[in-house]
């Protein structure tokens, strides 16, 4: 098989691998029958938990625009996931649940979050900003769990209203499996371009920027809190319309969903699917959830492992599953292509 060399005679491993990339189509159409198998083969409780995957694996997503493009680890990402869902389960016992208005509703909160937690840490970088987010969060965990005639308290919310979407000529419960899996797999999707377009159009370079030459990019003018500040609205509004539809899933929020220890499962989740890798934050939500809902029926130290998983993802694929597979996939089309 013919092979294409640069001038130094080392084959461009890259171009042969590009030769060998399916189309668009042949993408789309593969994605489209992964996600139609589960509807196929799944029971109702499979199709709940593929569900929760989904909107877990969107907020991660939501956090990797900080993590992996900004350089911005976050212990609060969690104010803007968990207050959403707060805010969806509240305002569906007065409003109803239509999902345009959840989504509404979650996004909205997602972002005044964002704003909230953006004044006070816009500034920081690094562990400050770390360390300012985790207080920022354990604040508003403080007023979730205290807060017991709105939030529940340490119970949390029960009982919501059936999730529902209005076509203008019927009216569609989303109170089983097959629903909800849709309606997360769409969900999912949206955040996933939203995401992509945020991180290719100027502002996200402008961000990739702040986190490589942070001195270079003020010298040219370019207002940092500014960028991280947007950053920050675009990812608390993700993580909200995420959020909106969480309480759906189980019919029950708690104010773990807001505690620190949800924005440290959201990290171990990114650096497992891998930090930069949009589709990654599923792939690690997937890991993840699978061994806290399976490993955790046989034995009870399931944390122990995730925290084996954890370690061994960043001693032999450092840059996470994602592209650990992909380098794996490189190195044998290249070997195919010398061959």
């Amino acid at each position: 098989m013919s092979s294409i060399a640069d001038g130094t005679g080392r084959v461009d491993a890259r171009a042969a691998s590009e030769r060998r990339s399916l189309p668009l189509t042949a993408k789309v159409a593969l994605l489209a029958l992964a996600a139609a198998i589960p509807l196929l083969f799944a029971g109702d409780y499979q199709l709940r938990f593929l569900a929760e995957i989904l909107i877990i694996g969107t907020a991660v997503l939501s956090l990797d625009l900080l993590v992996g493009f900004g350089g911005l680890v976050s212990l609060g990402h969690a104010v803007f996931f968990g207050g959403a869902a707060y805010a969806a389960a509240i305002a569906a016992q007065t409003l109803g649940a239509d999902v345009v208005v959840m989504l509404a509703v979650g996004i909205a909160t997602g972002m005044a979050a964002a704003l909230l937690m953006g004044v006070v840490v816009m500034r920081t970088i690094a562990l400050f900003f770390l360390i300012l987010s985790l207080i920022v969060g354990q604040i508003v965990w403080e007023v979730v769990f205290h807060w017991r005639e709105v939030t529940g308290g340490a119970d949390g919310l029960r009982g919501f209203p059936v999730l529902t979407l209005h076509t203008g000529f019927a009216t569609i419960p989303l109170n089983n499996g097959v629903a909800l899996y849709l309606a997360a797999l769409v969900l999912a999707f949206a955040a996933y371009l939203a995401a992509r377009s945020f991180v290719t159009a100027p502002i996200g370079r402008a961000l990739l920027g702040t986190r490589e030459r942070q001195l270079r990019m003020s010298a040219l003018g370019y207002s940092i809190p500014r960028i991280r500040l947007m950053a920050l609205l675009a990812s608390g509004a993700i993580a909200g319309a995420a959020g909106a539809l969480y309480p759906f899933v189980n019919q029950y929020v708690g104010p773990n969903a807001v505690h620190w220890t949800m924005s440290a499962m959201m990290i171990i989740m990114l650096v497992i699917g891998g930090v930069g890798s949009l589709y990654g934050a599923f792939i690690g939500s997937a890991i993840y959830l699978g061994i806290q809902t399976y490993v955790s029926s046989y034995t009870d130290r399931w944390q122990l492992v995730v925290g084996l998983v954890f370690v061994l993802t960043v001693m032999i694929m450092p840059k996470g599953v994602v592209a650990g597979l992909k380098a794996a996939f490189g190195r044998r089309t290249s070997g195919e292509g010398r061959s």
